[in-house]
């Protein structure tokens, strides 16, 4: 049932921009249909800090739904949603939390947006933004702004570009008091992908 409803939502017309081919085709390229991991680079700008934050790791998703961020730098943390769940892992700070997703307020709103991004699921990002799809060459770029009933509370700006291989992608998060957070994002290397598995970060993560 699951398959069929996901296929139903691949080739229909997705979110009812069928007159806006541009924006059709690509928000069904970047849809994920299989596992994926990719290596990224995090810089964060922060308003009480005098200079960016810096972090790196690794980003692995499924077919399921599930995403695993695994933070190597500066230190290594776990961040994942898997089914309902979000968990959190730092080794260093010896601090575990698992919660439902519903009850995990802003600590869960930009790993689920990078679920939504990095999975193609543009109908879960729909009912907060408006979206724009830009293309020059080969690179694109889709931009997703609030909505004007969310322009007041703390729903973010997204801009998320690529190339036409899709072996690259940056993320730009600009949050509405003045913060943002951008990725650099590329598909990983064959010996990263073999380094680690989402079953095996989760058994880690969860302490199991």
């Amino acid at each position: 049932m699951k398959q069929w409803l996901f296929l139903l939502l691949l080739f229909a017309p997705i979110l009812g921009f069928a007159d806006d081919s541009k924006l059709t085709e690509l928000l069904a390229h970047i849809r994920q249909t299989g596992p994926a991991q990719y290596q990224y680079q995090e810089t964060r700008q922060l308003e009480l800090a005098t200079s960016p934050w810096q972090g790196q790791g690794i980003m692995l998703t499924d077919g399921n739904g599930s995403l695993v961020k695994l933070q190597l730098q500066p230190t290594r943390v776990i961040m994942a949603i898997t089914n309902d769940s979000m968990i959190y892992w730092d080794p260093e700070q010896d601090q575990r939390h698992t919660m439902p997703i519903d009850y995990a307020g802003p600590a869960a709103a930009q790993i689920l947006v990078f679920r939504s991004i990095l999975q193609g699921r543009a109908e879960e990002l729909q009912p907060n933004y408006n979206f724009v799809a830009e293309q020059h060459d080969k690179h694109w770029t889709l931009r997703l702004t609030p909505k004007a009933e969310h322009s007041d509370d703390q729903t973010a700006a997204i801009e998320i570009s690529g190339d036409g291989d899709d072996q690259q992608r940056r993320i730009i998060i600009r949050q509405a008091d003045g913060e943002s957070t951008e990725y650099h994002i590329d598909k990983a290397l064959p010996k990263q992908a073999e380094a680690y598995s989402i079953p095996q970060l989760l058994q880690e993560a969860t302490g199991e």
